[in-house]
């Protein structure tokens, strides 16, 4: 069957698609299934990619300025081009509009009710949709919909292949030439709050850490924290640039990964740390949903002198018994039950 998923338009993810959007699709083509993946940029495009063929619709930049109204209208005409069998939807600002043209269209439809605000996921916005997908800890949806059978409970995984420690890269790491290499993947966004790890660094770098901090992720704040990190030793790197590959090599090459973001962004961004053997700090809105392991992570205050005190704790551990504690951590969030789950779900809609 042809899956399309229609991805985050509402804001700018650390990376889209998403690494957990990636994988599943990697998954959905090795099960036989072809996947397509829409998502917003700047001009019109379609690219193949190892997770499936790559949509991009107008929806940055000077596109925006043509309002919110046409995106959706946008979006549906993709759809038209690509013709699904089946299609996911994970952005709150176009998934009522999908929903319909789903039913219009006779095309079985799954919303992934966490990148949808609660009060937004009514009766009504709702009845077009197959399945609800929920996080463990999701929205709270309408009991009237939650009893009809619709509602299916998920939990959000990492594939445990592609990140893993394995992909450490001891010449990557030569490079910086840093005793002590951190990893910031966020959006770069007011939301994304990368601004606290640069701060964090500055505080390490004056207090006499030997430290690099490697910022990953794409938005529209680039430029003004690249010159807020002027004469630190801060790298950026742009996520859409990178493989999965590349970037779980990033991850397992750090010694520590700041999660600055929060929600189901930070989320991703910490399992795919901890799938690298890196420990995490946690200063984001996610602390309630992963429980480390002895030395695999801190969740701390979003504040820079609180996060140089948990870099500090976490030195305290060695490598090994460190890296083996994130690892672990990490092993219950397998995505591989995920994906043969949403096979399953999408082989159902009949």
């Amino acid at each position: 069957m042809h899956i399309a998923h229609v991805t985050n338009f509402y804001s700018v993810p650390a990376l889209s698609p998403s690494s957990a959007v990636r994988a599943r699709g990697i998954a959905y083509r090795a099960a036989g299934h072809e996947f397509s993946v829409i998502v917003p940029g700047t001009v019109a495009s379609v690219a193949g990619t190892e997770y499936g063929t790559l949509v991009t619709v107008p929806a940055r930049g000077a596109a925006i300025r043509r309002g919110f109204v046409r995106i959706p209208l946008a979006i549906r005409r993709a759809l038209d081009r690509l013709v699904p069998d089946r299609i996911e939807v994970a952005d709150r600002l176009s998934f009522r509009q999908l929903g319909a043209w789903a039913r219009e269209n006779h095309v079985p439809a799954v919303l992934f009710a966490d990148d949808v605000p609660a009060d937004w996921a009514t009766d009504a916005a709702l009845k077009n949709y197959d399945r609800v997908v929920c996080g463990i800890d999701g929205a709270t949806l309408s009991p009237v919909r939650s009893d009809a059978g619709i509602i299916v409970t998920m939990q959000p995984g990492v594939d445990l292949e592609i990140f893993t420690p394995l992909r450490h890269n001891s010449a990557l790491r030569d490079t910086s030439g840093a005793d002590l290499i951190a990893v910031c993947a966020a959006p770069l966004t007011a939301t994304g709050s990368v601004s606290i790890a640069i701060d964090a660094i500055r505080k390490l770098t004056e207090d006499g850490t030997d430290v690099h901090l490697v910022v990953l992720g794409d938005g529209p704040l680039r430029y003004r924290l690249e010159r807020s990190a002027h004469g630190l030793p801060v790298q950026f790197l742009r996520a859409s640039n990178l493989s999965l590959a590349e970037r779980a090599e990033v991850f397992a090459t750090a010694d520590f990964a700041l999660v600055t973001a929060g929600g189901s962004v930070g989320h991703a961004v910490a399992l795919e740390a901890l799938a690298s053997g890196t420990p995490v700090i946690v200063s984001g809105s996610i602390r309630s949903r992963i429980e480390f392991r002895s030395g695999g992570g801190v969740t701390t205050a979003a504040d820079p002198a609180h996060i140089v005190n948990a870099v500090s704790k976490l030195s305290e551990v060695s490598v090994e018994s460190r890296r083996r504690a994130a690892r672990e951590t990490a092993l219950r969030f397998d995505a591989m039950p995920l994906s043969r789950a949403m096979i399953e779900l999408h082989d159902s809609l009949n």
